[in-house]
């Protein structure tokens, strides 16, 4: 487990972005820097503040109940707004960011030049409803493909009602949904906009069954009962019709969610339609990696190799079979161990399908020579971990699929 540690965050932050945001934290009042030291200096005086108020916290008698309180509650918000600013302050991040603020010209030119957790810790700071948009979609995103996501197609150019009266019958009748499996009646609810492509994201926290969990509070070890907030998502898109959801509980949750997202949103009945995803041609990479289909040179892309291969029987009566290459550059691919490895009664094509193939792309900065590689995995059934790597190789992924014959479309391998 990773923990989150200030200090080290503090460390890619410059000083005249740290000076601006102490100065509209609630913290700040607290704390008396001097600015005008080297940086290293400056950094370390401004932790070490933060944790003298902390040790004040807890051992100053002096301070009145109202005073613990407003400190404390400043601390945990110091704590927890570098922590969401790490977690958001991405090269994705940083376009999201230009695209929610792009009508702000002047946070648009504020922006230049700053590092990726520098612009989020100054978009917390500054436009804390586009910080709060951007770290939801952000978090929606990391979930698609994943076990809990599902989407459907349903009509488009709905306008949803965003009500009080709407928003809170919506958001207890999906609480109303686990309470089943012994979770509360308590519900939250969360309206996103984004601006990119219109859509509207709902986020919805539902009090979870009974738990306990072990914290220290004060020095002091606890187990307290609590109940942890189940997170929901609904995402629609008008103009496309498509709605996404990310909940908990199986399939049939999913079209409940959309049926209530009907009934008190949308004040309309809701046929949702699956949406397949297509599946990806792994069957083109049988015969090895031919010459692909568009130079990919002028991209900077140097050699690409299977490096990975999983192969499903066709008959399905015995198991798969993963096949994995070496790792250095000039050896043979996947596809050949395979060949060489796997003994078959008739032809290869007919015995095996490729179920999951593992790509790694060799690169080449056209400017500064530098070499690198990355990695990704394709499955037949039509999803990639493509969503992972950087923007920059994001297009080369997809340069590479649209090469190999994997896909055809741009945007398939998305």
């Amino acid at each position: 487990m990773k923990i989150f540690n200030p200090r080290h965050f503090l460390r890619y932050i410059a000083i005249p972005v740290l000076q601006d945001f102490v100065s509209v934290h609630p913290l700040g009042v607290h704390l008396t820097l001097d600015w005008n030291v080297p940086e290293k200096i400056a950094r370390k005086a401004l932790a070490d503040a933060v944790d003298a108020l902390q040790t004040k916290l807890q051992d100053d008698l002096s301070l009145t109940t109202a005073q613990k309180v407003e400190l404390e509650e400043g601390l945990f918000s110091w704590n927890e707004t570098l922590r969401r600013a790490r977690i958001t302050g991405t090269e994705a991040g940083a376009r999201e960011f230009a695209l929610a603020l792009a009508h702000d010209a002047a946070a648009i030119d504020h922006l230049q030049g700053l590092d990726p957790r520098e612009q989020a810790l100054w978009v917390l700071a500054h436009h804390e409803q586009t910080f709060r948009d951007i770290e939801l979609h952000l978090a929606f995103r990391a979930k698609s493909d994943g076990r809990a996501w599902d989407q459907n197609e349903v009509l488009a150019n709905l306008v949803p009602h965003l009500d009080r009266e709407s928003l809170e019958a919506f958001k207890q009748d999906v609480a109303a949904l686990y309470q089943k499996s012994g979770a509360g009646i308590g519900s939250h609810i969360e309206v996103s906009h984004y601006g990119a492509d219109g859509s509207i994201q709902f986020t919805l926290y539902v009090e979870g069954p009974i738990t306990t969990i072990a914290q220290f509070r004060k020095h002091d070890f606890k187990r307290i009962v609590t109940r942890i907030a189940l997170e929901n998502a609904l995402v629609y898109h008008p103009k496309s019709g498509v709605v996404e959801t990310v909940v908990k509980g199986g399939k049939d949750n999913h079209k409940k969610v959309i049926a209530l997202f009907g009934k008190h949103l949308v004040k309309t009945e809701l046929d949702p339609q699956p949406i397949t995803p297509s599946r990806f041609r792994l069957g083109a990479l049988s015969d090895g990696l031919l010459a692909p289909k568009e130079d990919w040179s002028t991209q900077g892309i140097q050699k690409v190799r299977l490096r990975r291969a999983k192969f499903t029987p066709a008959d399905q009566r015995s198991s798969a079979i993963q096949i994995e290459a070496s790792p250095e550059a000039n050896r043979e691919d996947a596809i050949y161990v395979a060949r060489d490895k796997l003994k078959v009664a008739h032809s290869f094509d007919t015995e095996f399908e490729m179920d999951r193939a593992t790509l790694m792309v060799y690169t080449r900065d056209q400017q500064s020579r530098r070499e690198g590689h990355f990695s990704f995995d394709v499955y037949a059934s039509g999803s990639t971990t493509i969503k992972n790597l950087s923007h920059r190789n994001q297009l080369l992924a997809q340069c590479v699929m649209r090469g190999l014959g994997i896909v055809e479309s741009p945007g398939a391998a998305a």
